[in-house]
């Protein structure tokens, strides 16, 4: 009785699930020789097609059952170590990956002895049933776990690939003081200096290189509140739109979002969002969100992993106070200020400031002064320096130039006492603004569009209530003189009404941008996991040399085939110096002119030439060699291009 109560129920099988898994096997391993069938199939059943002799059917019916085996499955994958459960749940996630890229992501997220991290690496490919490709032109190795088991382990390895968090301290609590100052000068600086815009849109060469000697980094700046539809070109130069920047530096949350995004750029800004998405003071680990983000949202250039560590290996994610990353310890956060921008909270910007007004009509506004005045201010006075603070300098043409954007003197003597209160503002600055401001007159030319109606006067009405937003004067009763021409759907309502438009001029631009926000993606579904964050240098992780170690750990050694170290897979195979080809040589010699004005450059090209890495891969590929010279930016780069044909040559040599 006792037997027969431990005994295991019947599993019940889901016929239907079985067929639908019958055609998945087949349709992925149609065509393919009845061998490499048997094998793959083997492999999925937990076996060797060497051990156990069946036909392709009987595999395929074995197949199909042991995927529907769950706890068989359960089993074998609690049964793997930590490196081979990465491995399989990154195998899980994405369709195909190289040898190299898992191993790179697999080092994002660990670290562990390169032997025994690529011998697990090693065991899961020859374990599991992975397909393996092989390009025809390249002879690169792309692997990817079978999808149907693919689909019925993930659930299995739920978490495995969670972003570790833990409770930190940030190198600055609060870092958008001085952020948010240049952007209130960048539109006054505008209205100062009138640069030109090319045809595309941006900002013309010239005028962009004087804009950031004054102010510092400008491209963003000017990305951003173009964005937002604060300038407008006149005369063939820009010029802010006063009212519209004013109201945008009232809320500035989504002035520092928008920045963000256009600063960042689109694997930044992700990081930025998924540190915004962990509670105030918790740092994440930087590998893992990196590789996160990546599975995750799937950017334009597609999910490269060696393109994600080149970026750790040049270290481009130093946008501080910004977005907060330590490559050495392996660290990401995001200041409380900027987590309130991403998140649409509202703003901390640190401790209110007053400015300086001098008598000699020098004005100084340090980060935290009133964001609308120090537009103003700015406006009406020349950019002198920007440091820890600005310095500006009042005169008689800066004066008039804020004019130009509809400022009188009296706004101007309003934000300056703004900026220096509590201290009064010295008179002698007040009787020179107002006379600088009495002195002149002001002209404007508009482009408007007459809107002519004739109907009776009930219906007059009613037209002038659907037109109030754009009517900028009624000359008669039958004349609107309209700021731009009636939209489709304007038009529309005025059919409604009764009114028939015969002729309507085309408007003369396009509309600003909505204020309204956008509506926000979600922040994604990325999974945080509290454990301590073991400090790392990842850089030092993904150096191209180690990752070459575990390339080469990982490959699951041949049967009767003399075992071969990782060392020497690094030498050319017959140990001996070759002649480096002529096309290398030219490359060569382009590179050491263009590196020639960084002496640590020069000298580390010199040792990248002289590795065993290098001779290895001239001897094996000189054509990838040389574009890998041409194309790349800094040694890091470099190493890691030669550390990939180098891991290519080896898949070559193996194959033949």
């Amino acid at each position: 009785m006792a037997a027969s109560k431990k005994a295991k129920k019947p599993v019940v099988i889901d016929e239907a699930a079985l067929a639908r898994i019958d055609t998945e096997l087949r349709n992925a391993l149609s065509g393919r020789e009845p061998e490499f069938t048997s094998a793959v199939l083997a492999r999925v059943v937990g076996t060797r097609a060497t051990l156990e002799r069946k036909s392709a059917d009987e595999w395929f019916a074995a197949a199909r059952r042991a995927l529907v085996d769950e706890p068989a499955l359960r089993e074998r994958v609690d049964a793997a170590d930590e490196t081979a459960r990465l491995a399989l749940a990154l195998l899980a996630a994405t369709p195909w990956w190289t040898r190299t890229a898992l191993v790179q992501a697999v080092a994002l997220l660990r670290t562990a002895g390169d032997a025994d991290e690529g011998k697990a690496i090693a065991e899961v490919l020859l374990r599991w049933p992975v397909l393996v490709r092989t390009n025809a032109f390249t002879r690169s190795e792309e692997l990817s776990l079978f999808e149907p088991l693919a689909v019925r382990i993930r659930p299995l390895l739920a978490g495995v690939l969670s972003v570790g968090r833990a409770r930190g301290e940030l190198r600055a609590s609060v870092g958008l003081g001085r952020t948010l100052l240049s952007l209130a000068l960048f539109p006054a600086l505008v209205a100062q200096r009138r640069p030109r815009v090319t045809r595309s849109g941006d900002l013309h060469g010239a005028d962009a290189t004087k804009l950031e000697r004054a102010l510092g980094e400008a491209r963003g700046l000017f990305a951003t509140w173009e964005r937002l539809g604060a300038f407008e070109e006149m005369d063939g130069a820009l010029t802010p739109i006063a009212a519209r920047v004013r109201r945008l530096l009232e809320d500035p949350g989504g002035l520092v979002r928008e920045l963000l995004e256009q600063r960042l750029g689109e694997v930044g800004f992700a990081m930025a969002k998924l540190a915004a998405s962990a509670e105030p003071g918790e740092l994440l680990e930087l590998g893992a969100s990196l590789l996160a983000i990546g599975l995750e949202q799937r950017f334009a250039f597609g999910f490269d992993v060696p393109s994600l560590a080149a970026r750790v290996e040049r270290d481009d994610f130093h946008f501080a106070p910004l977005l907060f990353v330590d490559v050495g310890r392996n660290v990401l956060a995001v200041p409380p200020d900027v987590r309130a921008a991403i998140r649409g909270e509202p703003l901390v910007t640190g401790p209110a400031a007053s400015g300086f007004v001098q008598p000699n009509y020098e004005v100084v506004l340090p980060p935290g002064v009133p964001l609308g005045a120090a537009f103003v201010v700015a406006c009406a006075s020349e950019l002198v320096h920007v440091e820890a603070v600005a310095r500006l300098k009042l005169t008689r043409d800066s004066v008039l130039s804020a004019r130009s954007v509809g400022f009188d003197a009296s706004e101007i003597v309003a934000a300056l006492e703004q900026i220096s209160a509590p201290r009064p503002l010295p008179p002698a600055v007040r009787h020179a603004i107002e006379e600088w401001g009495a002195s002149v007159g002001e002209a404007r030319i508009r482009t408007a569009v007459l809107f002519d109606v004739r109907a009776a006067e009930p219906l007059l009405s009613k037209v002038a209530e659907k037109l109030a937003a754009l009517t900028v004067d009624r000359a008669t009763p039958n004349l609107f003189v309209l700021s731009r021409a009636p939209n489709p759907r304007e038009l529309a309502h005025l059919r409604a009404l009764g009114v028939v438009t015969r002729t309507v001029a085309a408007g003369h631009r396009h509309e600003a941008p909505s204020e309204e926000a956008e509506p926000r993606a979600a922040e994604g579904t990325i999974a945080f996991v509290d454990r301590p964050l073991a400090t790392r240098d990842l850089r030092a992780d993904l150096e191209p040399r180690r990752v070459m170690l575990l390339v080469e750990a990982s490959r699951p050694a041949r049967k009767g085939a003399p075992v071969q170290s990782a060392e020497s897979a690094l030498d050319p195979d017959d140990e001996a110096e070759r002649p480096l080809a002529a096309v290398i040589d030219e490359a060569l010699e382009e590179r050491r002119r263009e590196w020639a004005p960084r002496a640590d450059w020069i000298a580390e090209l010199r040792r990248v030439v002289a590795s065993p890495t290098f001779r290895r891969a001239a001897a094996t590929s000189p054509g990838g060699v040389a574009l890998a010279l041409r194309r790349t930016s800094d040694p890091q780069r470099l190493q890691l291009e030669l550390a990939r044909i180098v891991a290519e040559s080896s898949v070559r040599r193996v194959a033949d």
